[in-house]
Parts: structure tokens; C-alpha cells; sequence
């Protein structure tokens, strides 16, 4: 299980309240928090999986990638919205089919508008949104895979992580719906999982349930 280190400080530098740090979306945020931890997931062809009878969790019905290259750490809106456009487009569907985006969310008031303001210009308020770096922290190249397993976990038990320490939107991020407090119920059948990282590279994935 991903492990994170964080200590907040206050004006003074004395350590207060570490756990209500990294705080994706949240106007009081305080930054990125690097995490710790390893996910492997494991591909296969889907006709052979099904013919010797595997166990399949999900399928990757398309991915976008691209690298808009504008800045090392400020995003670029139309680069995110670029990578998600070529994840639909390869899954051949619609943004309307999509039930839940797991964002990238990692904290940096930067990273998070632009990211919301590229959710929203696709999918509008209609699609729930959080991020897990409140729970585990920046893991770093680790992160597509963790959150992509967690990922998997909700679209197969049928919920949605809120977004730890979200308390407060900032009024700068786009008009999102928000899974703030406590876990949601949903019936999912496709997400898109985002991984949004230095130097503009960018990359979606479009999962759909079997």
C-alpha cells in the first residue's frame, strides 16, 4: 500500500495538521506530497486471455498520449484536453460515455486549474471527478499504475473515492462535480484515468468494465 510523507507548516514552520496535506482542487492547498509504493498491472491480449480462461479485471479499450512541450512544470490545458480527446477517439466513443475521470489532481494550484478547465471544456459538470494523491500522495512514476488499479477497483465494485482533504473548492477551478467527503456509489462502466507530468506529457486511458 503506497505510503506518504508530508508535513505541513505553518507561518512560523511548526508542523501542523500534516494529514490535511496534499489537497487537490482545495484553495487552501499547500502543494504536492510525494508518496511511495509499486502497482503492476498485467496486459493481455483479450481473445487470448478469454480463450485460456483468465481472470479479466477490465479493458483498455483506447489511450491518448502526447507531449505539448509549452513549459517543464506549468500544464497546458489544451495538451491535457488533447490526450483525452486521442483516448476517446481510440476507444471510438463519445465523452457522453464516460461515467467517472480519475484526474491526476496532484495539489499545485498550476496543475489543477488547468487540468479542470481541460475536464470541463469535454465533459461539462456531468461527470463525477476526484483525484487520489489526497489518500496516497504524489507517487510519481508510480502513479499510473496505482491509480489506474485503484481505478479498476471502483469501476469493478461500483464506487467512487472522494477526494481527501477537499473541502473548499478553488473558485479558479472549473465547475466540476466534485466527489468531495465521503465515497459515492456509482454504477460505472467506463472511466478515463489521467497522468498529467513535467514537461507536458501527457497520457489518458479509456477503461471499460467486463
Amino acid at each position: 500500500m503506497p505510503r506518504c510523507r508530508h508535513a505541513a507548516r505553518g507561518q512560523q514552520g511548526i508542523q501542523r495538521d500534516p494529514e490535511l496535506t496534499p489537497r487537490p482542487f482545495d484553495q487552501r492547498r499547500d502543494g504536492l506530497v510525494v508518496g511511495e509504493g509499486a502497482g503492476t498491472l498485467v496486459l493481455e491480449d483479450y481473445e487470448r486471455a478469454r480463450r485460456l480462461g483468465k481472470r479479466i479485471y477490465a479493458e483498455i479499450l483506447g489511450f491518448g498520449t502526447n507531449c505539448d512541450g509549452t513549459h517543464v512544470t506549468n500544464p497546458s490545458s489544451d495538451g491535457m484536453r488533447g490526450a483525452m480527446e486521442l483516448a476517446l477517439r481510440s476507444a471510438r466513443c463519445g465523452p457522453e460515455t464516460i461515467d467517472y475521470v480519475n484526474a491526476h489532481a496532484t495539489g499545485t494550484t498550476i496543475g489543477d486549474i488547468a487540468e479542470s478547465r481541460a475536464t470541463h471544456t469535454l465533459f461539462g459538470d456531468r461527470v463525477p471527478v476526484s483525484s487520489l494523491k489526497g489518500n496516497i500522495g504524489h507517487t510519481l512514476g508510480a502513479c499510473g499504475a496505482i491509480e489506474l488499479a485503484f481505478s479498476i477497483a471502483m469501476l469493478r465494485e461500483g464506487w467512487i473515492a472522494a477526494t481527501r482533504n477537499l473541502d473548499v473548492i478553488d473558485e479558479q477551478c472549473a465547475p466540476l462535480d466534485y466527489v468531495m467527503g465521503e465515497a459515492r456509489s456509482a454504477k460505472l462502466e467506463r472511466l478515463i484515468c489521467n497522468k498529467f507530468a513535467f514537461g507536458g506529457i501527457n497520457t489518458s486511458l479509456v477503461i471499460s468494465a467486463i
